[in-house]
């Protein structure tokens, strides 16, 4: 059985007050994998977080930068979660 009406509404992939949220969301993730496509024809820059286990490039950088930015950007008065309080 399909939802109907408001239901509909809501079940849907961005909708309602979600919009705009959910297309900031897929054109992040566009960019972000366009950034990543490139890097892997380039010669990687590797770093280590707590271990050196914990490898981190210059791409992953990028394209934390790039999310971070743009939400704060697009969306100031929302809070950042809690990994990227910090930032």
């Amino acid at each position: 059985m399909k939802p109907s009406g408001e239901a509909a509404a809501a079940a849907a992939p961005g909708a309602g007050p979600w919009d705009e949220c959910f297309e900031a969301a897929v054109q992040l993730a566009l960019r972000a994998g366009q950034i990543i496509r490139k890097a892997l024809t380039e010669e990687k820059r590797v770093s280590t977080k707590t271990s050196a286990a914990d490898l981190v490039t210059e791409t992953d950088h990028l394209v934390e930068n790039l999310i971070i930015s743009e939400l704060r950007k697009r969306f100031p008065s929302h809070r950042p979660p809690f990994s990227l309080a910090h930032t």
